[in-house]
């Protein structure tokens, strides 16, 4: 006869369900040491898939496949500087955010300078679409440089048909 103490014991060696605790001690006739080392040889082949440490690989296993895919998509997407000439510079992001790391005190002084100058820098993805930073920055620099008093109060209920006409990206703060 099985008894409480003994499925708790093996529950608690085991960290196994009540079920689980009565099928072994009954197929090893309340044997605890059997029914534990059972459970354990029964645990390595099934390959107990609640276990932490299988979830913890599976865990590992994602992160570093999503880091994998975040470093190709570095790699196929490209950082375009451009002027009226031509491209100057066409680079994957992954070697443009290396360089911002370790060259930072000459690549955002030049980032900046460059964008001054009117080239424009814009980040492309494979399709052929993407993000034009120059122009967002040109709209910003346009707003801090058309407002020069906060706006009133009609300013902001009624906008005019030419701010939505435009074909720029724009950005919006509040």
């Amino acid at each position: 006869m099985i008894t409480l103490e003994q499925v708790d014991q093996l529950r608690k060696r085991t960290n196994c369900s009540y079920e689980e605790a009565k099928e072994l001690l009954e197929k090893h006739d309340g044997n605890v040491l059997e029914a534990i080392v059972d459970f354990e040889r029964s645990k390595n082949t099934k390959y107990n898939y609640n276990s932490s440490s299988y979830n913890r690989k599976e865990k590992q296993k994602d992160f570093w496949l999503s880091v994998k895919q975040l470093i190709q998509k570095g790699f196929e997407n490209r950082v375009v500087i451009e002027n009226e000439n031509g491209v100057l510079v066409n680079i994957p992001v992954n070697i443009m955010i290396l360089i911002v790391i370790f060259v930072a005190y000459i690549a955002i002084p030049l980032f900046i300078i460059l964008l001054f100058l009117g080239y424009k820098i814009s980040i492309r993805k494979p399709q052929g679409d993407g993000v034009d930073i120059s122009s967002m920055m040109n709209d910003i620099k346009h707003k801090f440089t058309s407002q020069n008093h906060a706006p009133q109060k009609e300013d902001m209920a009624a906008p005019n048909n030419q701010e939505q006409n435009n074909d720029y990206n724009e950005l919006t703060i509040e």
